[in-house]
């Protein structure tokens, strides 16, 4: 369980265990900002093209018995694809698919989601074995893990800290994050729009578009509270769209994303 203890870090010991914290975060390998950017919106649109990829497979070609030198042939590595989807264009049909193929587009947001789920687990095995001073799992309170996640675990994937964590203190949290890193670039480019669409058709159209980003951060709070001791069948984690408070309104994506998370099942370590 997260746990601030600014006051023990007045005292030697502490401080020692703060500088090797920070000596660990800083000898940690280091991305450049854009292309980790550019990393984590390429999951969505890869995730869309491996799943139409495995569509096209006949499902008597899966089996126990499969050997590695068939399973290669997935690979894009083994293939010359002819007129490669762009990301943008993946995008717009994976927006379509929830229309058109309901189980293709269900099996891209769980792919999507599991991402989600592996990086959450790695993340919170790395934040809390780095001796973390601010760190303390010894008890778990589920109130102090959802800190973690919007303090901790947020800064380090997403660049910034959830903007707001309200609860009804008996297992149902929402985080909310008003400028979601993921989607705050997102437009319809103009001329894909019909000149006789109205704002709210547009508005709703950019919706549709982004829905499936909002499935990476569903699936790191579920590895993280999974890490901690909360199995995935006893997490539910649903993504919304929320209005913006006035002073958060400026030119990026105009809705903030509400993280409904609720507790199905009272961990039995508490």
């Amino acid at each position: 369980m997260p746990h601030q203890r600014n006051s023990s870090i007045q005292n030697p010991e502490a401080l020692e265990r703060q500088r090797q914290y920070e000596l660990f975060q800083e000898s940690l390998p280091k991305v450049n900002a854009l292309v980790y950017q550019m990393l984590l919106n390429e999951i969505i649109p890869l995730s869309s093209h491996v799943e139409n990829q495995l569509q096209t497979i006949p499902m008597e070609e899966f089996s126990e018995d499969q050997t590695e030198s068939q399973l290669k042939d997935l690979s894009l590595e083994e293939k010359q694809v002819s007129n490669p989807s762009s990301s943008d264009q993946l995008i717009y049909k994976l927006s379509q698919l929830a229309d058109e193929d309901e189980n293709e587009f269900n099996n891209t947001l769980k792919r999507v989601r599991d991402i989600g789920i592996k990086l959450g687990t790695r993340l919170t095995n790395l934040l809390v074995f780095t001796n973390n001073v601010n760190l303390n799992f010894k008890e778990m309170d589920l109130l102090l893990i959802m800190k973690f996640i919007c303090r901790d675990v947020w800064k380090q994937i997403f660049g910034k800290q959830i903007d707001n964590l309200k609860t009804n203190h008996r297992g149902t949290f929402y985080l909310i994050d008003y400028d979601y890193a993921l989607i705050q670039d997102f437009c319809i480019e103009t001329n894909t729009i019909p000149s006789q669409l109205n704002e709210e058709v547009i508005t709703s159209k950019e919706l549709k578009l982004v829905e499936p980003f909002l499935e990476l951060p569903v699936g790191i709070i579920k590895g993280v509270l999974l890490s901690l001791g909360y199995p995935l069948e006893e997490v539910i984690c649903l993504a919304t769209f929320i209005d913006k408070p006035r002073e958060k309104i400026r030119n990026g994506f105009p809705k903030g994303i509400s993280f409904h998370v609720q507790i199905t099942k009272p961990n039995q370590q508490q």
